[in-house]
């Protein structure tokens, strides 16, 4: 695999587990510890703590040294966050479809869970090159926006949230322009 010829690429088939997309998608706004990852999802700690510990061997999480305070012996418990860096160094190579496959398995557990549909849509169609260049950017701007933002969960006046996106450019059947690869 591409990744482990260069340290410096993010395996993406170490997403292909819906929990794992959970946890990185909590992980976004806050840094926390297995404990409160166990709570917050419902799980087992060392279940998180295993999963924590594969998402950030694999380059996903990165350990923080922000401390509570704690009273009582003992070291205080690790703490991890999304590392964003990860999203540039994804290797994109390995594991696409089955990061696909548990995306689709998680959106169907929100779809499940949702109080409320804000907005939604689907589109195949042909658009011009500069248009679709201005959707992808625009997409982008809200992905920022939204985990720019993020923050710990059940904190002050924040809303549980989930916004999934997904831009494909499919192959046209127009021989003078042949379609594009994706990274």
């Amino acid at each position: 695999m591409s990744w482990e010829k260069d340290p410096g690429l993010v395996p993406l088939r170490a997403l292909a587990n819906p929990l794992r997309i959970r946890i990185v998608s909590l992980l976004t706004g806050a840094s926390l510890s297995a404990a409160e990852v166990a709570e917050e999802l419902g799980i087992a700690h060392a279940s998180a703590s295993y999963h924590l510990r594969q998402l950030a061997d694999a380059g996903f999480l990165e350990p923080v040294d922000e401390q509570p305070p704690r009273e009582g012996k003992g070291r205080p418990p690790r703490r991890y966050r999304y590392d964003a860096s990860s999203a540039t160094r994804l290797d994109r190579a390995d594991g696409r479809l089955l990061l696909h496959e548990a995306l689709s398995a998680d959106l169907a557990r929100r779809l499940a869970e949702a109080t409320e549909q804000r907005l939604s849509m689907d589109a195949e169609v042909w658009l011009d090159r500069a248009v679709w260049e201005e959707a992808v950017g625009l997409i982008d701007q809200a992905v920022a926006l939204v985990h720019g933002k993020a923050g710990p969960p059940r904190s002050g006046d924040r809303v549980k949230v989930s916004m999934t996106a997904l831009l494909l450019e499919l192959p046209g059947d127009n021989p003078a322009e042949p379609p594009r690869s994706t990274p």
